[in-house]
């Protein structure tokens, strides 16, 4: 395994098990996060993100709100790149 590939899996299991529950009260029962790529911006100090919120049982409305997702990449990137601006980009799968 990469160093690329082990970030996301530290990230993803920050997302999926230490805040599993929260993921699974908002998005569904055996819905989870995963991390698609992570972009280095060129011209500014910034990243750009992008996650695949696997859905759970449930879908509807409710569901797709991005606004949990992004509360917990914030607070999980900043141990890995304090000093970056970082962006989300959000897509669904079931």
């Amino acid at each position: 395994m990469d160093n690329k590939r082990r970030l996301y899996r530290l990230i993803e299991v920050y997302l999926n098990e230490s805040k599993g529950d929260l993921v699974e009260s908002i998005y569904g029962k055996k819905s989870k996060i995963k991390v698609h790529t992570i972009t280095f911006g060129i011209s500014d100090n910034s990243l750009l993100i992008e996650l695949v919120i696997i859905l759970g049982d449930v879908i509807n409305e409710d569901t797709l709100d991005t606004s949990l997702a992004e509360i917990l990449i914030q607070e999980a990137i900043v141990y890995f790149f304090p000093e970056k601006t970082i962006k989300t980009l959000i897509r669904w799968d079931v």
